[in-house]
């Protein structure tokens, strides 16, 4: 296998309403039960796959930047690496340790200041931009990832000049089916 997807973290800061984790933004207890990936599991995951080429930390479960080990799990890679995540959790020294590492990070932003938190369910703006700043200011290669929703559609193209002007490498807009729920708040 040359391409290997993680989930590094169940833990998760946001309530996306139609991620597994929540139902319609509620936390669905005893669904999925709260762990963060450890080294030494990770390492004997590797040792399984050394004809690895790409490994990949998605947040299908969670936000892989929950787990306090995220830095030191991306180094035992060996291979290209990706992370994907909401933006707005992590420390300014690990942020700044993932670009040292060619870490590619695909930022999860739906929307602007005034429309992500209506998908990314208590995760702050403030927070995202911050930590986008500390990671492509340290030299990383950062990817905005954009779910079309009719709350913010209407934005994609002042988005898309945000991320050149914030220095994203890649501005994706990805129609993958979770755009056409309710976006239900408390």
């Amino acid at each position: 296998m040359e391409q290997l997807h993680i989930e590094a973290s169940t833990y998760c800061n946001a309530r996306c309403p139609l991620c597994p984790r929540s139902l319609y933004g509620y936390k669905v207890e005893g669904v999925y039960p709260e762990v963060h990936l450890s080294v030494e599991k990770f390492k004997n995951a590797l040792e399984r796959f050394p004809q690895r080429k790409f490994v990949y930390f998605n947040g299908h479960l969670g936000d892989p930047m929950m787990n306090p080990n995220i830095v030191e799990l991306v180094k035992l890679t060996g291979c290209r690496t990706e992370v994907t995540t909401n933006g707005s959790i992590g420390t300014k020294q690990s942020w700044q340790d993932l670009a040292k590492n060619n870490v590619i990070v695909r930022f999860s932003i739906d929307g602007l200041e005034d429309t992500n938190h209506i998908y990314r369910q208590d995760v702050q703006w403030n927070k995202i931009m911050e930590r986008v700043k500390w990671f492509i200011e340290a030299g990383g290669y950062a990817t905005w990832k954009w779910i079309p929703f009719d709350h913010n559609k209407h934005q994609v193209e002042e988005a898309r000049a945000l991320s050149k002007t914030l220095g994203f490498a890649r501005f994706d807009v990805s129609n993958h089916g979770r755009n056409y729920g309710p976006a239900l708040d408390r």
